[in-house]
């Protein structure tokens, strides 16, 4: 028995702990970092070229260089960190490696240059004869001399004794930790995995064939280095996934449709696969090499690759070389027998052999306790047939969807008897849940039943033009809807649409911009309650209906605290040019049953929830949306905290506001981050004296303290760490069991939160099971999200603030188990269903 399963069966006991796929790292690491810089001749002949090709080109934005970091984080080895190029940036530190540069690395990094600015003046099409002269006498006087005479090192202190590392330290860690592991073998369940690099601080597995089917599969271990507020204490994460490779062809005909990229594994040497991206050509008609990759694969001399649609066609041919992974409902390619998921059991083991093969990088295992508080959740019903009568829950949905009548009309073909007896059982159900309608009904409902004639129809192409004519089709024949009107649509299956026009996305469109919502359900599979119930109650959340209050029950002590959530929608599109981000708030008063959505796109700047549905489809057709997204994403955390501090000046009166962070959203509102909150100075706990409410490079500080304002951040992305359990007190030496396990847990500052396991097969047999010896069972686990509590207020347990958010994602009235977000963040999330990309 190894150390480590002897030291897990000494803590099973122990069920108030969860441990974290992560690592804490060692103190005082140091590395030699080398730097190239770029020469000042390049840039300023490269701003010239750009400023020519687009005449709203600004300096203050810059090259676009992020296409020439992809190329060169997925074509060089060792690389930290490519700088960004504008006017009057310090270029002696412009690319950053772990590894002194080779004669062939600059070469190779000379012809990457040209492939970047070919594929970005030359052959695009909007490039001018003039620009793309410029760009090809560009790329002809590039020499390696160049760069060779612009080469630097430095010793660089990457950890420190606080826990916390320097600024190149978040790049270089996981590529440091990547090459201690590449090519090293690790035994799981008496199969050994070889470590191959796969991609920038990713490796996989050498692939594995499944016994009986001969499938294949490789594990998928992606690094990187994480912080938590507000200390940066770092943490070197290790995210684990199951990567399916498609062995066979499900149509003759795949080839010619396939749209979607995929990346090509290409194995080059023992322990190395490049990837070159598959996707379809529309100009050329046909599937082909994405050609930046290709060149840069040619770059190196590899062996030469043979065409793209020999290798879709016939992937079991080319397996020993080039490997395609499979991703679900991928169409025109078999379904591989291996499913996805690692186990918990897998999750323990591997962590641990990574954890000895890293050495001296690492230090002690991060774990994190339990937190408990009683009286924090909330009491709802299943479903609408557990409130006391009919017209409770009439009365209910007309204060939240704030109408007295509703219409439902059922889409469908009603002479198909399947289709038929589909909308059948929806509509039974809605009479079910509203009861008979009567004179004295405080809402008002009608069912209508609506032929689909050619609303279903495929369309020719998927071309822009197209959508945006048949959904002016549609919407004149549909005419504007004069009551409430909801609406289930019976819809085919992307898959059955192979060929043609998916209709979906210009449906909703369509109808929402004539006042209706619109449900869609899919007539294939096995039709049973819970589809048909899932689908009603998304509907009625469409309406507003976002809960069910069993008000029978105590609510919680903040139950009646507004709760509002701040969203940034990305990319939004519009018919004239692409949009930018837009921020959106919901805001729900949980007790009322009233959903409110801001969102200064929209005409009316506060409007319902259901309206927002309709508003958010509309945001397509605005010939200015794009200038809309800009005013909106100008310092939009400041305009809301003002607001909301103007409204709720004392500490009695509390509003919560809740922020998801990610990349983006940091982008319009720097003082989420990590680094500005460990920069705050602190009243108390949690208690910021003040904090920034503008961009990291616009900074507007605000004392929110002895106001109304709680603040709660929350992180659910790559950048939170995934985890194992203890073990269970039924495993023994032969069989690993561990135990399951949710609630809240407490690691230093932050807080992290886990739904309750979902009575499932996929997630109880995670505990118990390795992928190795049951490669066909899909393994889960629940998802664990990071609370912090940005802001509270003296006096305030931070605690009470941190469950009461955990308790708004067990309220959602589409979802029997929890929903990732906090309910006013799920609310918002939603909202994006009606936004049209055509």
């Amino acid at each position: 028995m190894s150390h480590f399963i002897r030291r897990m069966e000494r803590i099973f006991i122990m069920s108030n702990k969860i441990y974290p796929l992560a690592y804490k790292l060692s103190p005082e690491q140091i590395c030699t970092l080398y730097y190239l810089g770029f020469p000042d001749t390049w840039k300023a002949s490269l701003l010239e070229i750009a400023k020519n090709h687009n005449p709203r080109f600004k300096d203050e934005y810059g090259l676009p260089t992020d296409p020439l970091k992809k190329m060169v984080n997925s074509w060089m080895e060792g690389i930290i960190a490519l700088a960004p190029l504008k006017k009057g940036s310090c270029d002696e530190h412009w690319l950053t490696s772990n590894q002194e540069y080779s004669e062939k690395d600059i070469q190779v990094l000379c012809n990457i240059i040209k492939v970047w600015v070919k594929a970005t003046y030359v052959t695009s099409s909007k490039a001018s004869s003039v620009v793309r002269k410029q760009a090809n006498d560009f790329c002809d006087g590039i020499q390696a001399e160049s760069l060779r005479v612009l080469q630097t090192k430095a010793e660089c202190r990457l950890t420190l004794e606080d826990g916390t590392v320097c600024g190149e330290a978040y790049q270089a860690i996981p590529l440091l930790a990547v090459n201690r592991l590449l090519g090293r073998e690790i035994v799981l369940n008496g199969q050994t995995l070889r470590f191959c690099y796969g991609a920038r601080n990713q490796l996989i597995s050498q692939p594995i064939t499944a016994a009986g089917n001969q499938h294949q599969y490789s594990f998928v271990f992606e690094f990187s280095v994480q912080t938590t507020p507000p200390k940066r204490r770092v943490l070197l994460l290790c995210q684990m996934s199951i990567r399916r490779w498609i062995y066979d062809v499900s149509r003759d005909d795949c080839v010619s449709f396939l749209s979607e990229n995929v990346n090509a594994h290409i194995k080059i040497s023992q322990d190395k696969y490049c990837q070159v991206p598959i996707a379809y050509d529309y100009s050329a008609g046909q599937i082909d090499w994405k050609e930046p990759d290709r060149e840069c694969y040619n770059i190196w001399g590899y062996e030469q690759l043979p065409t793209a649609k020999e290798v879709i066609a016939n992937p079991a041919a080319h397996a020993a070389r080039i490997l395609l992974p499979y991703k679900n409902g991928m169409s025109g390619f078999a379904t591989p027998k291996i499913k996805t998921g690692v186990s918990v059991v897998d999750k323990a083991l591997l962590y641990q052999e990574i954890d000895t093969l890293l050495g001296g990088m690492v230090c002690e295992r991060p774990e994190a306790e339990r937190v408990s508080r009683r009286g924090q959740k909330f009491a709802v019903y299943k479903s609408p047939q557990e409130y006391e009568s009919r017209e409770e829950f009439r009365k209910w949905v007309s204060s939240c969807a704030e109408t007295d009548e509703i219409v439902f009309e059922l889409y469908g073909l009603w002479s198909d008897s399947e289709q038929r007896d589909l909308l059948n059982r929806i509509q039974e159900k809605i009479w079910k849940d509203f009861g008979k309608d009567e004179s004295t009904s405080s809402l008002h409902i009608r069912c209508l039943q609506k032929e689909v004639g050619d609303f279903a129809d495929g369309m020719p192409n998927n071309r822009k033009s197209t959508k945006i004519d048949r959904c002016e089709e549609i919407v004149e024949k549909l005419g504007q809807a004069d009551f409430v009107t909801a609406c289930v649509f019976v819809l085919p299956a992307p898959e059955y649409y192979y060929g043609q026009g998916d209709p979906k996305q210009v449906l909703r469109n369509a109808f929402a911009r004539t006042g209706r919502i619109v449900q869609f359900i899919n007539p294939d599979g096995d039709i049973n309650q819970n589809k048909i119930e899932n689908t009603v109650y998304d509907l009625y959340r469409q309406l507003g209906v976002v809960t069910l209050l069993d008000f029978r029950k105590r609510m919680p002590d903040l139950a009646a605290v507004p709760c509002v959530g701040m969203h940034l929608s990305k990319q939004v599109m519009g018919i004239a040019n692409k949009g930018r981000f837009l921020p959106v708030y919901v805001t729900v008063d949980v007790l009322a049953g009233k959903t409110r959505v801001q969102c200064d796109a929209f005409p009316r700047r506060m409007v319902s929830y259901r309206e927002a549905c309709l508003e958010m489809a509309k945001l397509f057709w605005k010939n200015d949306l794009e200038q809309c997204c800009v005013n909106a994403s100008r310092l939009p955390a400041k305009q809301k905290l003002i607001e909301l501090k103007s409204r709720y000046y004392r500490k009695e009166d509390s509003v919560l506001l809740i922020v998801q962070s990610d990349g983006d959203t940091r982008s319009v509102w720097g003082g989420i981050s990590d680094k500005e909150i460990g920069e705050y100075a602190m009243a108390d706990r949690y208690c910021p004296e003040q904090i920034n409410a503008g961009e990291s490079k616009k900074p507007y500080m605000m004392s929110l303290a002895d106001s109304g304002i709680r603040i709660m951040r929350i992180r659910s992305n790559q950048e939170v760490p995934d985890y194992y359990t203890g073990l269970s007190e039924k495993s023994t030496d032969e069989l690993l069991q561990y135990s399951s396990t949710s609630g809240m847990f407490k690691y230093d500052d932050v807080y992290w939160g886990i739904h309750e396991r979902a009575n499932d097969f996929q997630y109880i047999n995670s505990f118990k099971e390795s992928k190795i010896n049951y490669p066909e069972h899909r393994f889960a686990e629940r998802d664990m999200v990071e609370l912090y509590p940005l802001q509270v207020q003296s006096g305030d347990d931070a605690v009470d603030w941190v469950f009461h958010t955990n308790a708004l994602r067990h309220i959602s009235i589409q979802y029997s188990q929890s929903t990732v977000l906090p309910l006013p963040l799920h609310l918002a999330k939603s909202l994006e269903e009606y936004l049209f990309d055509a």
